[in-house]
């Protein structure tokens, strides 16, 4: 007979074995009492997915951080961007590392340790890599103040749990109870884009929003959109959680055509060396365009990221008959509360010489969307409607794909050459596309007036690249147009613009990028010869400007106890900044996003005496210096 101990020594076993050491975490921030968060795992943000939670702080900072689980502090990071002031901690047990971001503060002996190491470094920004026998913690030992710091936007703790790759994990599967959600997603909108020239949605090889109409957690399509070949489906839709208005992602959606799964998607461990994926997982032309996000259901080219669970012909809608099919689309979030979409899209064969009525069409001229050379022509009594595609030294011709009111539209693979010019309707139009640029691999460009060079990762997908050179349009400046900016980029590709102006502070110049030419933003660069070389993750418009301006400073304290003042730069940014007392370095706290410094004493019982000098640099080079006494 075994005894009571044995008993309960195997019951603690299996009850480990069954629920995992998901119990074992203690809520971060205000423990044992209801959390709000701000934002969930792998959300959808400007240029990521988000890596863990946002714990609310009701608007205030200053709040008590205790450590989630036994383990010790194996990074320590400051940083005026990003997580600001961030604490690591490793937990031996399951190879989990937490990660606690925006802090304000760190508890003493840490802060302690931390303000030695940046007087001893001079430095601000730090990056502290720890033994495990320096800060050991257990569960429940206050570690940090909640703050604001770095890129935050608002006080709050952003919280994390990554795996032994240093892989985010979704916290709200550690079975936190400070935590209550009941509320089901909120699907707003559904999409559906044609994928190739043969594709169609209702009637044409186009984009197209449609609306839903909701009945408790199911939902249902307004209308039955008409389709043929492959099509791209795309959700835009939140998430709510108990108690507060905040929109959060769906990390879970499950897409059936006709009872088949065709895609699963379950966002709960996105590896940050894939974050720029977002660009091509969520519609890139409807965000940048229209603000509105959709999240795709398929895999689009250039997605390496594993957030797909299931997958059938990529999780595209393949549609080649004349039938009604049902599609059914369940959002499900991290407390397993569901909602279902319902639709109904109708096959149909694009049929020969078709003519579409829109009463808001807009003539576009021509546009590249994927592989296809989309242009139109208007019709006319005396004009013939095929038009003559001059490409590879020879002329094709090429029938309308259907009619749009009075304009015929067609649609070129550009796979099979780059037109130089089209004649359409009587009417010439010139593309003006210089190269075809392959995905995944290593490529080289060169003109009379630049450079180019695409590294294995930049893109991804086929580009098709025109650049232009523009010398008379600005008396002062010279633009480098490369490629089209609605095109996203993974990673940066190298530039070697070769300018025809005169820089007379060669020292000074660096590359901006411009929409507007009104706000420039720094890409920086240098000279290499005659040529000036820089790299960027942006397709637009590029020139080259001489800062000459230093920067410049407002004193807001200057006395024995406290330096503070706010930093600016008009052009190229702030690059670097320092404070010295009497000859001595002295800490400044720097909150870029308010561009503001404040001083932090290595002693607070010695006073500042003595001559201040304050050095500003901005990207340039160009130094403010202010000097006063104290």
């Amino acid at each position: 007979m075994l005894k009571l101990s044995s008993v309960l020594f195997i019951f603690l076993v299996f009850s480990q074995l069954a629920f995992g050491q998901e119990d074992q975490y203690l809520f971060p921030i205000n423990p044992n009492q209801q959390n709000y968060l701000a934002g969930t795992m792998g959300e959808l943000r400007g240029s990521h997915f988000h890596g863990g939670i946002d714990i609310k702080t009701g608007g205030v900072t200053g709040l008590p951080v205790y450590s989630t689980n036994d383990g010790y502090i194996s990074r320590i990071k400051v940083s005026p961007v990003g997580y600001g002031n961030a604490l690591y901690i490793y937990h031996p047990k399951d190879g989990t590392t937490s990660v606690y971001g925006h802090l304000d503060k760190f508890e003493g002996r840490i802060a302690d340790y931390v303000l030695k190491e940046q007087y001893k470094r001079k430095s601000f920004d730090i990056d502290l890599n720890l033994s495990s026998t320096l800060f050991p913690v257990h569960k429940g030992d206050l570690i940090a103040y909640s703050g604001n710091t770095g890129g935050s936007s608002g006080p709050h703790l952003h919280f994390e749990i990554r795996d032994n790759a240093q892989r985010p994990l979704n916290p709200l599967h550690y079975n936190f109870s400070e935590v209550k959600d009941n509320i089901a997603p909120y699907p707003q909108l559904f999409a559906l884009r044609a994928l190739n020239q043969q594709s169609r949605v209702d009637d044409q090889y186009q984009t197209v929003q449609y609306s839903l109409r909701r009945s408790g957690s199911d939902y249902y399509g307004i209308s039955k959109p008409e389709v043929w070949g492959e099509i791209g489906l795309m959700i835009m839709g939140y998430d709510l959680l108990n108690g507060v208005p905040n929109r959060n992602g769906i990390p879970h959606i499950t897409t059936k055509l006709d009872g088949h799964v065709v895609s699963e998607i379950e966002i709960n461990q996105v590896p940050f060396s894939h974050n720029r994926e977002i660009l091509v997982f969520r519609d890139y032309d409807l965000k940048k365009n229209s603000n509105r996000s959709f999240q795709k259901v398929y895999k689009d080219e250039g997605m390496t990221i594993d957030v797909y669970r299931q997958l059938l012909k990529g999780g595209k809608i393949c549609i080649d008959d004349t039938l009604e099919h049902e599609i059914e689309i369940e959002l499900e979030d991290a407390y397993k509360n569901k909602s279902v979409i319902h639709l109904t899209v109708v096959g149909k064969k694009p049929p020969q010489n078709l003519t579409v009525l829109e009463k808001n069409f807009r003539p576009f001229g021509q546009k590249v969307d994927n592989n296809t050379l989309v242009f139109m022509g208007k019709k006319e009594k005396t004009n013939g409607l095929i038009s003559e595609i001059y490409a590879n030294r020879m002329k094709y011709e090429l029938l309308p794909s259907y009619y749009v009111n009075d304009y015929a539209i067609y649609h070129w693979d550009l796979r099979k050459g780059l037109p130089d010019s089209i004649n359409v309707c009587h009417e010439y139009i010139f593309p003006e596309l210089d190269i075809m640029i392959p995905s995944g691999k290593d490529f080289n460009f060169f003109t009379d007036f630049m450079d180019i060079s695409f590294r294995k990762y930049t893109l991804f997908d086929t580009l098709f690249l025109q650049v232009n050179y523009e010398g008379e349009m600005y008396e002062d400046k010279e633009l480098f147009l490369i490629g089209n900016e609605d095109i996203p980029l993974r990673s940066s590709f190298t530039a070697k613009v070769k300018p025809k102006k005169e820089y007379k502070n060669r020292d000074k110049v660096a590359a901006y990028w411009t929409s507007n030419m009104k706000y420039f933003s720094y890409e920086g660069g240098g000279w290499e010869g005659d040529k000036f070389e820089f790299r960027s993750r942006t397709f637009g418009t590029f020139t080259l400007l001489e800062d000459t301006v230093p920067p410049t400073l407002k004193i807001y304290q200057q006395n024995q106890n406290k330096i503070s003042c706010r930093i600016n730069d008009d052009l190229s940014g702030i690059k670097d900044y320092k404070v010295t007392v009497n000859g001595e370095w002295v800490l400044m706290q720097y909150d870029a996003k308010n561009n503001y410094i404040s001083s932090e004493k290595l002693d607070n019982d010695k006073p500042f005496s003595g001559e201040m000098v304050i050095t500003i640099t901005d990207n340039a080079n160009n130094t403010k210096v202010y000097k006063s006494n104290i």
